[in-house]
């Protein structure tokens, strides 16, 4: 660009001022400002105030672009592509004007703005800053405005989140709420929810129903704060009210009284209890039943319709009658325990079979009271152990045998057996049941027997089959001595029955009866060898004075009832016999 292309001003000073330097978008910066002070117009016309502020913040600026530059001349462009401008001053005065300025001059000052900014150009920044204090104003403004409206909204309209009566009323209106809440009346049905699903309903047109203005949503409307629906925004409001409902209160009564759940015949409330289940007790769970409290319920049905409630589920809301203790009651549980205590108990009798005494049969004997006291019954544990006696007590009792001659017969009556001390062993199980205790052992007793299997016995004993007139002596079972014997007449016969062997003596006499007449004994037999069976004076003994053994011999020179033997065969028998050793003697 040649200096002599621009026309130069009368104020060459003002020059960096006039001429466009690039700006950050690489446009003009006079375009930029004319932008600016377009958007700051528009800021001036949304407040008052702000426009006064902008108003003397330009009459500064013009102020001071006055001072700087009086000339009132626009300023030119300086490119060299802009159209030549028609001066209207004389050649010379052109000359003179290029003398005065050489270009030299003009270079320095074109290199002045591309390289740093005029002393004018603070000045030029300041509507940045007024541009975001405008904005800011604005923008407060229209938050203001906006709260302010909304508040005044919900002067006529019910806040966020405002539920009546169960139903949303969120930003509706009072007139909203009416015109809702008398559709429901003429509408109204209140369902009532029986045990089981089983449903009835008491229709609005069944009681005569109709819905009267109510105060109570306009005093709701009221007493909410308008101002504060910012924070209500985040909370729930819940109203329940009473509207002013008329209704045939009399055909409402007949209705609820006409009910199925109030007429039909009802089950009675059942009580938790604790039930044995085969291992343990457990609580058995309660049941409601449906006797209904009517009224109860008959009160109830009055206040939801005042309300225009929809159902009434009878169990869930406690109308039927409830039983007094459910599974979760506390004096339940501890009953439930302190029964399970009792069967951990387990008794085990040593006998042929093992007999178990534990929680199957303890808890046939427990029992509680209405205060929950357990009771352990005594009474059935006494009978319990008397018929366990019965069937273990052996002594006299009938049994089954096979002699070694191979003859099925049984056996009656004798002495020897068992015999169980119930007196002693019945306090002994109690005990143990109360304490909870697992034992095992034999049960006390009087008496005792080899085994208890059905020949008590056992395998080694004494055998007399009185109809064959012979005996045997087995050890386990088997025979390792036998003999013919005579046992005793029919006017004296030798007992059936099961005995063992009580005394032995080598040698004795043996000493009969005392004859009334004479009063002497009936005889005197010196003997050698003497096993007794019984006390009253049954044994087996050497016989020297009998002419034979077996046979029918016993028929007409039979015994004063004790076995007799040959000498020797005694001798042998009473040398191998021990005492205690069992004495089987059948026909």
């Amino acid at each position: 660009m040649k200096p002599t292309d621009t026309p130069l001003t009368d104020h060459p000073q003002n020059t960096p001022q006039e001429t466009p330097v690039p700006n950050s978008q690489g446009k003009p910066q006079e375009q930029t400002q004319n932008h600016l002070e377009s958007r700051s117009q528009a800021a001036s016309n949304a407040s008052q105030e702000i426009q006064q502020n902008l108003s003397t913040e330009s009459s500064l600026h013009s102020s001071t672009d006055s001072a700087s530059n009086p000339s009132t001349e626009p300023p030119r462009s300086t490119s060299a592509d802009s159209a030549p401008t028609h001066s209207t001053e004389s050649p010379q005065s052109t000359s003179a004007q290029d003398s005065q300025q050489p270009p030299a001059q003009v270079s320095s000052q074109d290199s002045s703005q591309e390289t740093a900014p005029s002393a004018a150009e603070p000045a030029k920044t300041l509507p940045y800053k007024k541009i975001a204090a405008c904005t800011a104003a604005v923008l407060a403004a229209v938050l203001l405005l906006t709260y302010l409206g909304v508040s005044i909204y919900f002067r006529s309209h019910y806040l966020f989140n405002t539920t009546i009566n169960g139903q949303d009323f969120s930003r509706q209106t009072v007139e909203d709420a009416r015109a809702f809440f008398a559709g429901q009346a003429d509408a109204y049905t209140l369902k009532i929810t029986e045990s089981g699903g089983k449903t009835e309903d008491i229709t609005g047109s069944e009681i005569d129903m109709s819905w009267n203005d109510s105060q109570a949503l306009d005093q709701i409307l009221k007493d909410q704060n308008a101002f504060a629906w910012p924070m209500e925004y985040f909370k729930e409001t819940y109203k329940e009210i009473t509207f002013d409902i008329s209704y045939d209160k009399a055909a409402l009564e007949k209705k609820v009284s006409s009910l199925k759940a109030v007429t039909a015949e009802p089950i009675q409330p059942q009580s938790a209890y604790p039930e044995f289940d085969g291992n343990s007790y457990v609580i058995k769970p309660e049941v409601y039943g449906t006797d209904l409290d009517s009224k109860k319920l008959l009160k109830q049905i009055h206040e939801s319709v005042a309300r225009l409630d929809e159902e009434i589920d009878l169990q869930k809301e406690g109308f039927y009658k409830a039983p007094e203790y459910t599974a979760e009651s506390p004096k339940l549980k501890e009953l439930c325990q302190t029964l399970n205590q009792y069967c951990k108990a387990s008794i085990t009798y040593e006998m042929d079979i093992p007999i178990v005494v534990d929680k199957t049969l303890i808890s046939t004997w427990l029992s509680y009271d209405a205060d929950f006291h357990v009771t352990l019954d005594e009474a059935a544990i006494r009978n319990w152990m008397t018929e366990f006696g019965r069937r273990y007590d052996t002594v006299g009792t009938t049994r089954p045998l096979t002699t070694p001659a191979g003859k099925a017969t049984e056996v009656s009556g004798g002495t020897y057996g068992w015999i169980i001390n119930e007196d002693v062993e019945f306090p002994a199980l109690v005990n143990s049941i109360r304490n909870g205790e697992v034992v095992t052992k034999a049960p006390a007793c009087d008496q005792t027997a080899a085994s208890h299997a059905p020949q008590d016995w056992g395998g080694t004993f004494l055998e007399v089959d009185m109809t064959a007139q012979h005996m045997w002596y087995l050890e386990n079972g088997t025979v390792v001595f036998e003999s013919d014997v005579v046992t005793g007449k029919n006017s004296t016969p030798t007992p059936p029955g099961v005995y063992n062997i009580l005394e032995k003596l080598s040698p004795t006499v043996l000493v009969g009866n005392i004859d009334p007449e004479t009063n002497e004994p009936e005889y005197r037999s010196p003997v050698d060898f003497w096993m007794r069976v019984t006390w009253s004076g049954i044994g087996f003994h050497d016989a020297t004075w009998q002419p034979a053994f077996g046979g029918d011999v016993y028929l007409w020179n039979g015994s004063h009832g004790c076995i007799n033997m040959p000498y020797y065969n005694a001798q042998e028998l009473y040398s191998i016999l021990q005492l205690g050793t069992p004495v089987v003697v059948h026909y």
